[in-house]
């Protein structure tokens, strides 16, 4: 066929399905950018639909090139275990393939077929290295597949949540008993290895032995125990209800956002799952905390992927529209599209990412929104995955280090974006995995503090528009003080001690220890000097300037945050925040992290108490108040970075009664529509005295997206004296004298 004659063919579904059968994935990728995509070369728009269809067809070459060459996808284990199938085939002896095989199908959904190749190599595989590492594969395979038999043929909700109740411990303990076998022959030669001792006494616990039947010198004392919290502290405690209410999806590393985007009144999930092949997922609430399935009633088949998405409304429709990052950690595999889904306000979404002005072939993770301009509509900032020695740290292979700086994307009103890779004071070309806008000196500008993995975070301080009306802006992390930590994840702005000025917590992912997160987690629990980098919480000083505070309010604890948000769950006026701990390694099976904040003076960690250590690995967190009660409940997608990792998302309820609250759901005319930037002030009368609590409309951290009504805990007040509202980019401020407590809020500018 000549390829000429493709072009006099008009109907873009028959176009494609002839391309996909005669043209290499990697030229119908290229050919669709180039040729399908008049609107990127002339100016001319085909239908809404069609671009939508188009994007769609995108993902799926992607998926095509993806089994062609699946080496570049550490998280395509199918397709990746068809390529070995091939070379096993042709070299059926070959023991460092047949051990590579077999930890193919340990990451895969074929996970019980690596044991078999693995105790033949250990057979004849005898010298010390080799027993180790068949030992080590051994015991991981087996306790997944414990993880696996138990967890979900045996589900409770209880399952895999640290420590263990009478449910949680596995009925079926053969699985879990071989893998102990291994641990303990493994720990007798490497003492030292606290990765070990960390999945010797997990699966103690799985078996119901623990600590009776731990040798005194592989215990970890405590692991079944609550923490030792303060008579005042109010903890919350939570049950997860997410498969009882639906929303438990069932797949790999993802994230969620959590607004009302069909206009019901109530709180809608949408969420989705890193694999190349994984549907998004859109579950709308339908009251009482109850939801139902609508991703495809809600046009989204075939949307597919994604790491991390966050939502905002871009046109002032009155619904959040959802913007998913995909590539991330891929590095030069991951020249990916995120998408753009316009919310259609009639519960239907459209992709408008290649007429948006945001189609760009980049690895991302992180956007965030805020009307930088103050021209009413909501800017976006997408932070890529550019040049570092750390970008390709999961690639095999070539490891090409390229450049993919990241961006600001100034919103035109019209359902469109330009995109600027520098302005005055802006230039950014690092590996970005978090960012957050917030107002560091109250002028009432954004300002974008920037998360960097592997080198020195970022502040951007807003400065104002220039003669041209661009934003300006000043990079002041090291005058400030917040470059720190080296290598970290997720962040955000919030007022974490209620004094009216935004603070800033970054959370770190130390990937130099990423294959030994269970070992640092050990050596904490033992009280042995950890190696790993800690988070940073950064008070704001009022002058530009943020101190360290981070080990005066217990914040110096062990963390591979990668999905955190916050939120106050106990109603004391304080913002909480969760943290998902985890890693690719099968064998990093550590408890996510919640820490309640006390009066803003000190953060404590009642995780057990308050029953939200999931083992499995944490990714994005949204809080939301689901079933209308005032007290905010939390969403965490779960599951790890292979196909073979997979775990039910939780949806932990709130099950205490803490304190009075009220909400309030905002909506700009002059400002942008969602009022995201307002700030929320309330002064509230307590027996210890008048004090304010403050809030600023937005969407939390930047893995996993809160819902954008302002959700304030006022203790034991039992009323509001006053609210005053400072609307983004508007002179003045809104009071409303004494609003009634424990109930939603709904304000117009």
């Amino acid at each position: 066929m000549n390829l000429s004659h493709l072009f006099l063919i008009t109907d873009s579904a028959t176009l494609f399905f002839i391309m996909k059968r005669f043209l290499p994935p990697f030229l119908l990728l290229i050919f669709l950018i180039t040729s399908l995509f008049p609107g990127c070369s002339d100016g001319q728009r085909s239908s809404e639909q069609d671009n939508h269809n188009r994007m769609i067809a995108i993902l799926d070459s992607i998926v095509d090139e993806a089994r062609i060459n699946p080496l570049k996808y550490f998280y395509a284990n199918e397709f990746r275990l068809a390529y070995l199938d091939s070379l096993v085939a042709a070299n059926p002896d070959a023991p460092q393939l047949l051990y590579n095989y077999a930890i193919e199908f340990q990451n895969s959904k074929e996970l019980e077929k690596s044991v078999p190749i693995l105790l033949e190599l250990a057979e004849y595989m005898t010298d010390p290295v080799s027993r180790r590492m068949t030992s080590e594969a051994l015991a991981i395979s087996y306790l997944r597949m414990a993880e696996v038999n138990n967890c979900f043929e045996n589900y409770t909700p209880a399952n895999c949540i640290l420590p263990f109740d009478e449910q949680a411990i596995h009925q079926n303990k053969e699985y879990v008993q071989s893998a102990m076998v291994y641990l303990r022959y493994l720990l007798e030669n490497h003492p030292e290895n606290y990765t070990y001792n960390w999945m010797y006494n997990i699966s103690h616990i799985a078996n119901g032995t623990y600590p009776d039947s731990v040798d005194a010198a592989y215990l970890i004392p405590g692991m079944q125990d609550f923490e030792e919290i303060p008579d005042y502290l109010q903890a919350p405690m939570f049950g997860d209800v997410a498969m009882m209410k639906g929303v438990g999806d069932n797949r790999i590393s993802g994230s969620s956002c959590v607004e009302d985007f069909t206009g019901n009144g109530h709180l809608d999930i949408f969420a989705t799952s890193y694999g190349l092949t994984d549907q998004v997922v859109f579950y709308e609430g339908v009251g009482g905390g109850e939801f139902e399935t609508r991703t495809f009633a809600a046009g989204l088949e075939g949307i597919m992927g994604g790491l991390n998405i966050e939502c905002a409304d871009i046109n002032n429709s009155g619904f959040a529209d959802i913007l998913i990052l995909r590539g991330a950690w891929l590095a030069q595999h991951g020249e990916h599209p995120n998408s753009l889904l316009r919310n259609n306000g009639d519960g239907t979404f459209t992709d408008i990412t290649i007429q948006s002005g945001l189609f760009e072939m980049m690895p991302s993770q992180v956007a965030a929104f805020a009307d930088i301009n103050q021209n009413g509509y909501l800017d976006i900032f997408i932070g890529n995955e550019s040049v570092s020695g750390w970008q390709g740290v999961f690639v095999q292979g070539d490891n090409q280090s390229k450049p993919f700086p990241s961006a600001i994307f100034l919103n035109n009103g019209d359902e469109t974006f330009t995109r600027h890779e520098t302005l005055n004071g802006f230039a950014l070309d690092d590996f970005v995995k978090g960012a957050s806008w917030g107002d560091i000196n109250n002028n009432g500008l954004p300002d974008l503090y920037v998360s960097v993995m592997g080198g020195s975070n970022k502040l951007f301080a807003n400065r104002g528009l220039d003669e041209n009306g661009l934003p300006q802006f000043e990079e002041i992390s090291r005058r400030a003080g917040v470059e720190q930590p080296q290598f970290s994840f997720p962040t955000w702005f919030f007022d974490y001690n209620n004094n009216g000025l935004d603070d800033i917590l970054v959370i770190t992912y130390d990937v130099r220890f990423i294959d030994n997160v269970a070992d640092e987690v050990a050596r904490e629990r033992l009280g042995m000097e950890v190696r790993s980098e800690f988070s940073r919480l950064y008070k704001n000083m009022g002058d530009e300037t943020f101190r360290d505070v981070t080990e005066e309010a217990g914040l110096n604890k062990v963390m591979f945050g990668m999905g955190a948000n916050f939120g106050d769950l106990n109603n004391n006026g304080f913002p909480d925040i969760y943290i998902g701990n985890g890693a690719p390694d099968l064998a990093s099976i550590v408890p996510n992290r919640l820490f309640i904040n006390h009066n803003g003076e000190r953060f404590y960690e009642t995780t057990a108490y308050s029953g939200v250590g999931h083992l499995q690995k944490g990714h994005g967190v949204s809080f939301a108040d689901f079933n209308g009660d005032g007290r905010l409940d939390i969403y965490a997608v779960l599951g790890g970075a292979v196909e073979g990792d997979f775990y039910h998302n939780a949806l932990f309820e709130n099950q205490s009664r803490f304190g009075n609250w009220i909400a309030f759901e905002l909506e700009g005319t002059q400002s942008n529509r969602q009022a995201i930037g307002a700030r929320i002030e309330l002064v509230i009368d307590e027996e210890a005295g008048k004090r304010s609590v403050f809030r600023t409309v937005s969407t939390g951290g930047s893995f996993g997206a809160n819902n954008s009504r302002a959700h304030v805990g006022i203790g034991s007040a039992e009323s509001v004296e006053r609210v005053i509202i400072r609307w983004p980019g508007a002179e003045g401020e809104l009071i409303i004298d004494g609003p009634e407590i424990n109930q939603l809020h709904k304000i117009s500018q």
